[in-house]
């Protein structure tokens, strides 16, 4: 079984760190009330939040893949930490509700598809892998693991649902909810899963030793 933690790198922590740190200034130079604070133009501050963006992104030697890969992904999660408190992303909600989800559904599927999202891209960026894979690679039963991606998906937001709205829905009836209608279900078809993927190994060699039990 290998050590997941040996896929980060220092240089990919590093470049993740100073692409995120250049996207968080960018973010406040535009976003925060800094310029009218200090009574100076805008324009001041975010050509500030880029001069100092440059200089932590320049790398004399060039970018290899893995500082590439983690300077990408570090980007696309702060962009998406920005663009979702600053509410631009308010009109997926509101789509949803136009067609018939009620609001508090709507809003709880924003978060927790955000929450998703930031799963994949920081331990994508960092790791090379999706979290799924991590999770679940030293299960060698397991076969394609990032297959459970969707279901990982349906527990964040149903998870994310019942903080949204602990205050409003009944606690009986979201444990039934829980257990019955999500907990069983998803059982059911991650087994299936791995049965029909299961089926697919033409040599159980491949996956067991005969004399430790797992490779």
């Amino acid at each position: 079984m290998g050590d997941t933690w040996k896929s980060i790198t220092h240089e990919g922590v590093t470049a993740f760190v100073n692409a995120s740190t250049a996207t968080v200034l960018l973010w406040i130079a535009i976003e925060s009330s800094v310029s009218s604070y200090f009574n100076i133009s805008i324009f001041y501050t975010i050509l500030a939040a880029l001069i100092i963006g440059t200089y932590l992104l320049y790398k004399k030697d060039g970018y290899d893949a893995i500082e590439k890969r983690s300077s990408i992904q570090a980007i696309v999660s702060t962009l998406i930490l920005w663009f979702s408190t600053a509410g631009y992303l308010n009109f997926i909600p509101e789509f949803l509700i136009s067609v018939g989800i009620f609001e508090n559904l709507a809003y709880s599927l924003l978060v927790g598809t955000i929450i998703f999202i930031l799963f994949l891209t920081v331990f994508h960026g960092l790791h090379g892998k999706y979290f799924t894979t991590l999770m679940l690679e030293h299960m060698p039963w397991v076969i394609n693991p990032d297959k459970f991606l969707l279901f990982f998906w349906f527990w964040i937001n149903l998870i994310v649902a019942g903080v949204l709205n602990i205050f409003e829905v009944n606690m009986w009836w979201y444990f039934v909810n829980l257990f019955f209608y999500a907990l069983f279900p998803s059982l059911f078809f991650g087994t299936r899963v791995q049965e029909v993927h299961g089926s697919h190994i033409k040599d159980k060699d491949d996956y067991f030793d005969d004399d430790s039990g797992f490779k």
